[in-house]
């Protein structure tokens, strides 16, 4: 008898098992075809775009752009460069500052060595030394001065941009009581910079937050401008989506030019896109213009979709994959929108990721 019982429950649990998993692969299905008519756009047609454009830094032909209206203008056109990619920045963009990225924080709080202002040779403009600190518990250690890590750090980092025409806090990860910290941090880089520029990153907001550690008008008062990296409003864990789509950023430009003006503000772009796997447990990437063209052409894509003119495609290999990506079309379509706005000073991140087509459409000057 108990054999019998012991053999029903094995069946019965085995029955269950089987029913949750169906279940749980018919509300896959749901939300997959849920996304997918998410991005039901009209796709583009080829015979629209007959021609393919192959310049000297593409890896493969690419005949999706179709850019309207004039030149883009901005007073101050910034591009982020690596420094240990210093190949991938293009000498005939009209740059007219660099952000040499970047300078970090060791796990002691101590500035480690800093990127050299020689790096970047053969360029007029104006260059900034980027300085990142990028672990939660870091910055907390060397922004709280009962630690004993901020004055020297202060020192290190005003030392280290002596060369260099100003000097940017790329703190993205400041705890939320450390808001006074952070502020208090600035006004000592700001003191001891005297003369050069202090800039400083802070994330793309539609609205005012509570208690705020990037309160733009806070930071405005302290350094010289913000840097708004108006980007990311999709991300590798998020729904698929336009790192920074037309709509998020217009409101993004709303909200920041009802706080300040705009001479107080650069505005960020990405150059880079992200795809996502739809049917699968891949993790998503990060893709910049280049990648996403050649991978236009390994997986034979046809045709492309604009969703508020940023371009995307799909294909399909052993899972489905939607990737956004940003090409000179919706480049343009983005500067001319901040252009439009009022926006005078504008910022790439980064410099090598970018659709080589799009510098043949901006210029710098007043």
């Amino acid at each position: 008898m108990k054999k019998k019982f012991k053999i029903f429950l094995l069946i019965f649990i085995v029955a269950v098992f089987f029913l949750q998993s169906a279940c749980s692969k018919k509300k896959a299905k749901k939300e997959i075809a849920g996304r997918s008519a998410e991005y039901d756009d009209t796709f583009l047609d080829p015979k629209d775009f007959p021609e393919e454009v192959l310049l000297e830094q593409y890896s493969h032909p690419y005949r999706w752009n179709k850019i309207q209206g004039d030149k883009v203008r901005f007073k101050e056109i910034w591009g982020y460069v690596l420094a240990d990619h210093l190949g991938d920045w293009e000498r005939d963009a009209p740059l007219t500052d660099i952000g040499l990225f970047a300078v970090e924080v060791d796990c002691y709080g101590n500035l480690e060595r800093a990127p050299s202002r020689s790096m970047i040779k053969n360029f007029n403009g104006r260059v900034h030394l980027v300085a990142v600190c990028q672990s939660r518990a870091l910055t907390h250690f060397v922004l709280d001065a009962r630690f004993g890590k901020r004055d020297r750090l202060v020192r290190d980092l005003i030392s280290a941009s002596k060369d260099f025409d100003g000097l940017q806090i790329d703190y993205e990860l400041v705890p939320k009581l450390d808001g006074e910290d952070f502020a208090e941090f600035l006004r000592l880089l700001k003191r001891g910079l005297g003369s050069k520029q202090l800039t400083v990153c802070v994330h793309a907001r539609t609205r005012k937050l509570q208690d705020d550690v990037e309160d733009y008008e806070r930071l405005a008062g302290i350094c010289d401008k913000v840097m708004i990296m108006a980007y990311d409003e999709h991300w590798a864990t998020s729904a698929p989506g336009s790192p920074a789509s037309m709509d998020w950023c217009k409101r993004i430009g709303e909200y920041a030019l009802s706080i300040l003006p705009q001479e107080k503000y650069i505005i960020g772009v990405p150059f880079y896109g992200r795809s996502w796997i739809i049917d699968g447990d891949r993790p998503a990437g990060a893709w910049a213009f280049n990648g996403s063209n050649r991978r236009l052409f390994e997986n034979s894509v046809e045709r492309i979709r604009r969703k508020d003119g940023i371009p995307y495609f799909e294909f399909e290999a052993k899972v489905k994959i939607i990737q956004y990506y940003e090409d000179a079309t919706s480049l343009v379509q983005r500067c001319q929108m901040y252009q439009s706005q009022g926006f005078s000073n504008i910022a790439f991140w980064r410099m090598g990721q970018e659709d080589a087509e799009f510098w043949n459409w901006i210029e710098s000057g007043e």
